[in-house]
């Protein structure tokens, strides 16, 4: 993990990318503990490593995308998530370096949830944290250049 920024702009409206003491990782602010996580969030985070293309799914020219119940590079694909797990939604461009969207409609939530102008070098893995406190099915959507590259479908459930 190389960085993380909170992105908390309700809605379609771009969101951008900023740091300030407040997003800083809780560990690295002298917090003994977690701090509450808000009812919808989505938290820019990089993984390292190759893209596990053979596990990704529902992608078209060139990307990958899908939803996974942790923050691990290696993790796979799943539709069913608990409460209590890390929730990302990883993005992969197999030909070339690209710059996605990834937006999230979450089950309380009239209006979606973006992270705008995310880089994805080729072949490297990247992922958006998915952070909820909602049970319920989560709409995971990715879009490069502004045509929707990806869709995922996720149920995160009591546990």
């Amino acid at each position: 993990m190389t960085g993380s920024a909170d992105l908390s702009g309700l809605g379609s409206r771009s969101s951008t990318a900023w740091m300030t003491a407040a997003t800083l990782p809780w560990h690295c602010r002298g917090m003994t503990s977690r701090p509450p996580v808000p009812a919808a969030a989505l938290v820019v985070l990089v993984a390292g490593g190759l893209a596990p293309a053979s596990q990704a799914a529902g992608a078209s020219d060139g990307y990958a995308a899908y939803v996974a119940c942790s923050y691990k590079a290696s993790a796979k694909p799943a539709h069913e998530c608990k409460l209590s797990e890390s929730k990302a939604a990883f993005f992969v461009s197999t030909k070339r370096d690209a710059t996605y969207k990834v937006c999230v409609k979450f089950p309380s939530k009239k209006q979606r949830l973006c992270a705008s102008a995310q880089d994805a070098p080729e072949d490297k893995v990247q992922f958006v944290s998915i952070a909820t406190a909602d049970v319920g099915v989560h709409k995971v959507k990715w879009y490069v250049g502004g045509k929707k590259v990806a869709s995922w479908r996720l149920e995160v459930t009591e546990g």
